[in-house]
């Protein structure tokens, strides 16, 4: 038994012997105040980088919200917010109703006529902190066709990833940059002072000469000097189709494709000013027989606006040249208005427009469906607000007017007023 403990106890003072043999481990040098401060410095970077990071992510956030609410005027509020996880969706029902008289009337129709403006389904939904989508459906009246009907039509569609507030890609279809209006307002009347759009934002079925509508990618962004907001947009896209009330949202008629490019300036010395410029070009494929060559389409343009709590002062001009290149025969045609309203109060706000296009006789591309014809009108209006989301709108307008007749183009004087109810919800 004795010799079994002295077995047991061996490995004991083995490790005991062990022990004392190993000497101690040296004792660090307490850090120098270099060291210190290296140390502080290191942190402070540390700290520094994830402020820089936090401030980022809510440069990203803002961003997101302001293009949600980008190019359009809808008030915070009004509509259906649903907030589910990382997803915010908004939506929003427009409409109007209106009367109007015309003296003298159009072809076909009466002086007076009471008319349906359109329903507006309009939603957008941000998901995340980058991707954000938009859709726009409208039940509206086709002005293009002989009877009284109404289509259903998809107006707007994208989605959009926002990398930071700078840069933004966009596919889809989209209203396209070469009108100022037609980025600010979409086809809810409700947002426009005004009962019609002016001549060069009038939609590619209504009338209007101008393209309204991009199907393809866009790119843009902000920048924020210290002298000013400068705002860009890039869009590459389908063309105008074969005649100027076909907006080429499902597919093109040729290979070309069409190049929008603008730019906004906001000088940070004067609240609510912007001043903008923009160029489009484009290939328009041949309407064969009628037809037989292509069109090189360019246009250029400028805008200038100017927003405070009382005044709103909206104008554009636009510059468009088509070349035939069958015939080698150049069309020139220019449009533009100037808008003006003051608002009095919180309900009444009284407005004038003037505006005008004036085009080149023959253009084989506006000519089959009579817009070539040059127009002035000389526009006053008010519009009061019923309530927060509904607005009821009287104008009165007179001008002149080029008509087409069996013994050719004959100019007109016309009066017209108009009353429409608009609203959202």
């Amino acid at each position: 038994m004795r010799h079994r403990l002295r077995y047991l106890l061996l490995p004991l003072w083995a490790g005991a012997l062990s022990a004392q043999e190993t000497p101690p481990a040296p004792q660090q040098p307490p850090p120098t105040l270099e060291q210190r401060l290296e140390e502080v410095e290191k942190r402070n970077r540390e700290l520094t980088e994830r402020v820089r990071t936090l401030e980022e992510d809510l440069d990203l956030n803002r961003a997101a919200a302001e293009a949600l609410a980008e190019d359009s005027d809808e008030g915070p509020g009004l509509g259906l917010t649903i907030r589910r996880g990382t997803i915010q969706a908004t939506v929003q029902l427009f409409g109007d109703v209106g009367f109007e008289y015309q003296n003298p009337q159009e072809p076909d129709r009466g002086n007076a006529a009471f008319f349906f403006g359109g329903v507006n389904l309009f939603a957008t939904a941000q998901v995340g902190e980058h991707f954000q989508v938009l859709n726009e459906t409208v039940i509206k009246h086709r002005e293009d066709v002989d009877q009284d009907r109404l289509v259903f039509d998809q107006e707007r569609l994208w989605g959009s990833w926002i990398f930071s507030d700078p840069v933004y890609v966009k596919l889809g279809l989209e209203h396209g940059p070469i009108s100022r209006w037609n980025r600010l307002y979409h086809h809810g009347r409700w947002l426009e002072t005004t009962i019609e759009r002016p001549m060069l934002a009038r939609f590619e079925t209504s009338g209007g000469f101008l393209p309204m509508h991009n199907s393809g990618l866009e790119a843009g962004g902000r920048l924020h000097p210290s002298i000013g907001r400068i705002d860009y947009v890039g869009v590459v896209s389908n063309g105008r189709g074969r005649t100027p009330d076909d907006p080429q949202k499902l597919s093109d008629s040729n290979d070309a494709k069409a190049f929008d490019l603008g730019v906004g300036f906001s000088p940070a010395c004067v609240e609510g000013l912007r001043v903008g410029a923009r160029f489009r070009y484009d290939v328009i494929a041949p309407d064969e027989p009628d037809r037989e060559g292509s069109i090189r389409e360019l246009i250029g343009g400028a805008s200038v606006e100017y927003r405070s709590a009382s005044w709103e002062m909206l104008g554009e001009w636009i510059y468009l040249e088509n070349r035939d290149r069958h015939t080698g025969e150049t069309y020139e045609h220019t449009s533009g208005y100037a808008q003006l309203g003051y608002r009095i109060d919180s309900r009444w706000t009284p407005y004038t427009r003037f505006d005008y296009r004036r085009m080149d006789k023959g253009d084989p591309y506006f000519e089959p469906l009579d817009r070539d014809l040059d127009r002035w009108e000389q526009l006053f209006g008010v519009r009061f607000e019923l309530t927060r989301n509904a607005a009821i709108k009287l104008e009165f307008g007179f001008g002149r007017m080029e008509e087409r007749e069996d013994s050719g183009v004959e100019r007109d004087s016309y009066i017209r007023t108009g009353l429409q109810l608009s609203w959202v919800f």
